[in-house]
């Protein structure tokens, strides 16, 4: 299956459903299982809708695009903070962290770019806004629905994603504040946030201490203990296991900042340098999330890898980003085929814990298909 064409597929084949109710089916955060509201679907899929329509012109793509633009906004008025309400869950937060707020702002704007519709601008202005940047910590507070500060989101590719959704707001406002707290956070956040394992994999939670990186730093000491034997059952005792599977999606989001901010230290710094050369060896990304092991002994692979965070919808931007050589993305569909497309549905329903998130997720792959 070719990914762009099981993009338009699935974009049409949720076409009136999705027009219909005025936004998209919402999951619940992939493996994850925290129960969203259509707001984050709704954004991947408005991005889908445009960049169908800037291929095609049909004009069908375009008026779906204006029904889940007027839906976000809308959302984004019901609260107190200016926030969007993302998550039903409690156990978290009701944002999905800093990401689920920089999602929506990358649809608006990308919305915005193609319509110019003043309000979407000003709508994802509110929603960067909503959140706190502290600049002693060189981080964001995440700021709930309601107007509570709940503290620093713990997860660093958080920070990072909702920096790069959220960098082109200074293009189109007259206020250089978004390019001051962005530049602040990729010089002496980075500083101190930035860090790698010896071998390049991306670490994946900021270095400041909290109560939730205290249990999680206590999980970790934990499966360290039981590393010699983490062969017997990868995915409790390796305790970089989730952080195999969020390599390629976190050096997305740096690669995204790269594109406005490449001028930056951090860019050409050793550890940024380790961390890409990490990622230019897909084979021993794929073995570390399990996939061969799955593919040739028929065990399970990582959960949080190709069912959710798939290396065919964010690796050929980075390696295009990146300037890899010798890519084979075929092999990147192939293996995604085989661990997960089914003939019987037409979709990669196979191995699947979220089938309506992962299909929005595809949208990853436009910035690889807008690369000039």
């Amino acid at each position: 299956m070719i990914l762009f064409d099981y993009m338009k597929q699935i974009a049409d084949d949720n076409y009136d459903l999705f027009y219909n109710q005025s936004y998209a089916t919402a999951g619940h955060n992939g493996p994850h299982g925290h129960e969203d509201t259509p707001a984050r679907n709704t954004s991947h899929y408005l991005i889908i809708y445009c960049f169908l329509y800037k291929k095609t012109h049909d004009e069908k793509y375009l008026k779906i695009s204006r029904k889940f633009a007027d839906y976000l906004m809308a959302l984004q008025k019901k609260s107190k903070s200016g926030a969007v309400h993302c998550m039903l869950s409690d156990k978290f937060d009701h944002l999905n962290g800093l990401i689920g707020q920089g999602w929506v702002i990358e649809a608006l704007l990308y919305y915005y770019e193609l319509s110019n519709d003043e309000r979407c601008l000003q709508t994802a202005k509110s929603i960067f806004f909503s959140q706190s940047y502290n600049w002693k910590e060189h981080l964001w507070h995440r700021i709930e629905l309601d107007g509570r500060d709940i503290g620093i989101d713990p997860t660093y590719n958080h920070h990072v994603w909702f920096a790069a959704c959220a960098y082109k707001l200074n293009n189109y406002c007259n206020d250089n504040t978004v390019h001051k707290i962005i530049t602040d956070f990729l010089t002496l956040g980075a500083e101190r946030d930035f860090k790698i394992y010896d071998d390049g994999l991306l670490c994946h939670h900021v270095a400041i201490n909290s109560p939730i990186l205290y249990k999680t730093k206590y999980k970790r000491i934990i499966k360290q203990f039981f590393s010699p034997i983490k062969f017997l059952n990868p995915q409790k005792f390796d305790y970089k296991f989730i952080e195999y599977a969020y390599h390629i999606f976190s050096l997305y989001g740096f690669c995204i900042l790269k594109e406005k901010y490449g001028y930056m230290s951090l860019f050409s710094s050793s550890k940024y340098m380790k961390a890409v050369d990490y990622a230019k060896d897909i084979c021993n990304i794929l073995k570390n999330n399990g996939i061969y092991d799955a593919l040739n002994k028929n065990r399970k692979f990582n959960p949080y890898s190709y069912s959710y965070n798939s290396f065919a919808f964010e690796y050929p931007y980075v390696a295009k980003q990146c300037e890899f050589k010798d890519v084979d993305f075929n092999y990147l569909c192939e293996v995604q085929n085989r661990l997960m497309y089914d003939e019987q549905t037409k979709m990669f329903t196979r191995n699947q814990p979220d089938i309506d998130t992962w299909n929005a997720r595809i949208y990853e792959l436009i910035r690889y298909y807008e690369w000039d």
